[in-house]
């Protein structure tokens, strides 16, 4: 998920609180240390509570496609002066394991906890896109969703390469488990391909 930091007048700058809410990071502002919900675009508590932040577009994709699009591209260096193996995944384990390790609250049964799904808000209408049912033999999807025509373009290596309105301009989405995105949308509706 991208935000821009800017809200009003004020450019904020983030970290990780170290806390979380239905098992979900939530952000803390250096200036005045509230809390912001990722998944919710808002601050939850503390003086910016209520004030909501603008989510960006993105691109998520693999490092092959990345670069054989942008040879030129520059990397950050892994010599940052720690001892640490910026090779392996802290979070490894927890991709394997098929429980939950934190509280979210019911989760619905539709999916599986861990099925990884590909969030989208139109209006006040939520959809969650399971990855299993998109990436396979598809180019693109095209859906209706809080009365807007979509367009989720799957590129060759079967990733979704964006989402799109009828005018062809992107459209903010996420990818995260379905036990986090169904907790804080409890409407969601599930894609069903046709």
């Amino acid at each position: 998920m991208v935000y821009s930091r800017n809200i009003g007048d004020r450019s904020l700058s983030f970290g990780v609180s170290g806390r979380l809410y239905k098992s979900n990071v939530l952000l803390y502002d250096h200036q005045t240390e509230s809390l912001w919900s990722q998944l919710m675009a808002r601050a939850v508590a503390g003086p910016m509570a209520g004030d909501r932040l603008t989510v960006l577009t993105s691109h998520r994709t693999r490092w092959s496609s990345w670069i054989s699009r942008h040879p030129q591209t520059r990397i950050l260096s892994t010599r940052t002066g720690f001892d640490r193996s910026y090779a392996l995944d802290p979070y490894e384990g927890y991709y394997r394991v098929g429980s939950i390790w934190f509280p979210v609250g019911d989760v619905r049964t539709d999916l599986s906890p861990k099925e990884r799904v590909l969030g989208i808000v139109v209006g006040h209408e939520a959809r969650a896109y399971p990855l299993s049912r998109m990436t396979q033999g598809n180019d693109v999807i095209i859906d209706d969703v809080g009365g807007a025509t979509l367009r989720i373009q799957i590129d060759s290596g079967g990733d979704i390469a964006g989402v799109f309105d009828d005018r062809g301009e992107p459209i903010p989405h996420i990818f995260v488990y379905w036990f986090a995105w169904q907790a804080f949308h409890p409407d969601t509706t599930v894609f069903e391909s046709k």
